[in-house]
Parts: C-alpha cells; structure tokens; sequence
C-alpha cells in the first residue's frame, strides 16, 4: 500500500493502516490524513505531491502496536521500497516508522526532530522523525514539537533546493 506521486522528492512512512485507510487502500484517511494535509500545507507542501506508505502493510488486530518481530519482518519490503521510490527526504511518522528503517527501538520522543541518515542500495537517504498524526490527535499537547519538526523539513528542503 502506498499512494502519491512516485517520483516526488519526499516519501512519508506511517506506522500501519486503520480501519479507513484499510477499507479505502488509500493512505493516511479520515481525521489522520485532515491533521497531515494541514500540517504540510504551513510548510508548503501538498500530501498530493508527496508519497506515502506505512511500515507494515496490514492493520493489526484489534489496532495493536505491531511486534517487534513484525516490524523487522515487512522492513525488508519497506527499505525495498524506499530505494524504488528513491525519495530525496524520507519522513518517519511514529515509533513502528522509525524501528522499521532505523532499527531503533527506543521512545519517538528521545529521537524525533534531529536529521539522521540511512544507506539502502549504497545510497544515503536524509530522515527526519516526528510524531504520527494520529498520535498527535489523542495528546495534542505534543503539536508544537511536530512544528518544530515541520520546520526543520522545509528548512531542509531549502537547503537541497528541492521543487515540490
């Protein structure tokens, strides 16, 4: 599952699909991709020309956080996937997001809003990790560090003069 523009310079990674988006094959739906549109349109950005997908492909049971084991196993597909998109930013949304790509295991909140870098294929992608919108939707006390982020992202894309 993934949607968007595939040759668009940024690719955003979700945790996994909710009902909605699991109904729809489309991603980030409902109140979710509302938040998302929003928050990347005060950065100029519109979700139309970006890329998305999830981590995991499936919804859990019961909406469950996906096993670590899960994570590690669909990454295989998720990194495969990176490298065909080929995005020049890569945005991780969420703890399953982050553990898929970068095999951290650690809380968001301790490595969101710094750049870091991964190689797949030996070619080195820009990451960036914040917040999911869904998360942010039950503890929006959290929003401002998601505009601390968003503003890294834009400043980024200034700095590698990317047209979106």
């Amino acid at each position: 599952m993934g949607n968007g523009d595939t040759n668009s310079p940024i690719m955003l990674v979700g945790e996994t699909p909710s009902e909605a988006e699991d109904t729809s094959s489309n991603t980030f739906q409902g109140n979710v991709g509302t938040l998302l549109n929003k928050m990347l349109l005060a950065i100029n950005i519109n979700l139309k020309k970006v890329y998305s997908t999830y981590s995991i492909n499936f919804r859990p049971p019961n909406d469950r956080k996906p096993t670590s084991q899960e994570i590690k196993r669909y990454s295989i597909f998720l990194k495969e996937h990176i490298s065909i998109i080929n995005p020049k930013i890569l945005i991780l949304m969420g703890s399953t997001a982050m553990e898929s790509v970068t095999g951290l295991n650690d809380k968001i909140s301790n490595e969101r809003g710094k750049w870091k870098e991964i190689i797949l294929n030996d070619k080195s992608y820009p990451i960036m990790i914040t917040f999911n919108p869904a998360y942010l939707i039950r503890f929006p006390e959290n929003k401002k560090y998601s505009w601390e982020d968003l503003k890294k992202i834009k400043q980024k894309i200034q700095d590698l003069s990317i047209k979106i």
